[in-house]
């Protein structure tokens, strides 16, 4: 990689709390040492996470600046766009407190860390994903959960194998059984797969009950799918289940974390990596991550296979039309109409 502008010999930034950054930068915020803070950043290999590596530091702060700290944390674009007197204003703190913790990230000048907060922004770090507290008010605890939300499309979005999935849409087009295993919360987007892959006319099943599901495995034959459909990727049922349908032939594909059991029983994997922390709480972002790609195959395979597909959704809509309250469907129309 090339830089616009070389340095003077002697112009060096260190930045132990940076991070590599990708291609995009807010240059807009640049700084006396942008090109070396990238370069020393670049250096360090690691992930866009100069916010997330901030969090981690709070317990180390002092009171005063934890404050801001926290402030950044959860205004990371309105501090891209203050000044050192604007911000220390806001938090209700001195221009020195401000300066020392710069100082406390191993930073020079406030700039620097504008600099790397609008990269942060840029590269998608997961700036709000934290996890909940029985003490974070409510609009708190809404913001959190709606950022970690945001964070897992975005982690979703950039970690998407096109190709796997090219692969998946073809041979879900042409299976003659396709079968969608999932147990405890799994279990949900397992009837998920089933309802959207019905609604095109596919020959689609889901099995609640793991005896059921073992069952199903032991008669799948070659050319019949399994999707099999974890958060973790490390529960004993759902690589059991895996196992069973690819030694009957069947083509096996996982949507889970990659580099897990599940994953590395499958023929396939459709990669959902989460951070998130599912050991007090059910899963929450990676079930929308999840169910965000079950609709990305779902509406591959209406526009890759054409009218018979388009054809059958309509028919399958119109299957529910008396079910739905009189005037459903106008109110729908005028609110279209209305947005306009």
């Amino acid at each position: 990689m090339s830089w616009a502008r070389p340095r003077p010999p002697g112009d060096v930034t260190t930045l132990p709390l940076g991070s590599r950054t990708g291609d995009h930068i807010m240059t807009s915020l640049g700084s006396p040492g942008f090109d070396q803070m990238k370069r020393t950043a670049d250096g360090l290999g690691g992930e866009p996470d100069f916010l997330e590596q901030l969090r981690e530091r709070l317990e180390a702060l002092s009171p005063s600046e934890r404050r801001v700290a926290e402030f950044v944390l959860e205004n990371p674009g309105d501090v891209i766009h203050m000044s050192i007197a604007h911000l220390a204003d806001t938090v209700g703190v001195s221009q020195p407190t401000v300066l020392r913790l710069v100082r406390t990230l191993g930073l020079k000048r406030f700039p620097e860390l504008k600099l790397l907060t609008g990269q942060a922004i840029v590269s998608g770090t997961p700036y709000v994903h934290r996890d909940v507290s029985p003490s974070d008010p409510i609009e708190t605890i809404a913001k959190k959960v709606l950022g970690s939300s945001v964070l897992a499309l975005q982690t979703l979005e950039r970690g998407l194998d096109h190709e796997a999935l090219e692969q998946v849409v073809d041979i879900l087009a042409h299976a003659p059984r396709i079968d969608c295993y999932g147990t405890g919360a799994a279990s949900i987007l397992a009837i998920e797969a089933q309802h959207k892959l019905m609604r095109l006319g596919l020959p689609v099943i889901c099995y609640n009950d793991t005896h059921l599901q073992r069952l199903a495995a032991a008669s799948l034959r070659r050319e019949d799918v399994a999707l099999c459909f974890s958060h973790t990727g490390m529960i004993r049922d759902a690589v059991k289940m895996a196992e069973a349908a690819r030694q009957r032939g069947a083509t096996t594909i996982a949507f889970s974390r990659p580099d897990t059991a599940l994953s590395k029983a499958c023929d396939l994997v459709l990669a959902i990596d989460s951070s998130e922390n599912t050991e007090i709480y059910a899963p929450m972002t990676s079930r929308v991550a999840h169910a965000v790609m079950i609709d990305i195959v779902a509406t591959s395979l209406t526009l890759r296979h054409g009218p018979d597909m388009f054809r059958q959704l309509q028919e399958a809509k119109d299957s529910l039309a008396d079910l739905r309250l009189p005037g459903a469907e106008s109110g729908r129309s005028s609110q279209r109409k209305s947005s306009r």
